[in-house]
């Protein structure tokens, strides 16, 4: 009669057993390993564009950091104030207006240029005439 085949996967347990008992300089040695293993299956031409990107990110980064200093050192803007019962979204940003407003969407204030432009609907059903009549009167 044949030997009986073993049911399970020592070998699997073997392999957990492993990673446990492994140090984390060996770790980071197999981290290391695989890391060179995986680069060596990209082309040449591809680990130079990989680079160049990252270079482009890092200039980009660094021209952002470098424009918001200047904005912060050559275009100083007070904090703006919004009078009682006034709705600050029918106030102008004064970051926006000066060019770094970095909350955007968040903002309280309008980013709208055109929202000084804007003034109140007349009521073209409501006879104003008298109530300027009345205060011509008691202003004289």
């Amino acid at each position: 009669m044949p030997p009986k085949k073993q049911v399970g996967g020592s070998s699997s347990s073997k392999v957990k057993d492993d990673k446990k008992n492994k140090s984390s300089k060996v770790q980071k040695q197999i981290a290391q390993i695989e890391k060179q293993q995986a680069q060596a299956g990209k082309s040449r031409a591809a680990l130079e564009k990989e680079k160049e990107k990252a270079m482009r990110d890092k200039a980009k980064l660094d021209d952002e950091k470098r424009m918001k200093e200047e904005a912060a050192l050559l275009k100083p803007v007070q904090m703006q104030k919004v009078p009682f019962g006034v709705d600050p979204k029918t106030l102008l940003c004064v970051f926006y207006k000066a060019g770094h407003c970095d909350k955007g969407n968040k903002c309280k204030f309008s980013h709208d240029m055109n929202v000084g432009r804007k003034v109140e609907k007349k009521n073209l059903y409501e006879d104003n005439r008298e109530e300027k009549l009345k205060g011509a009167v008691a202003v004289v």
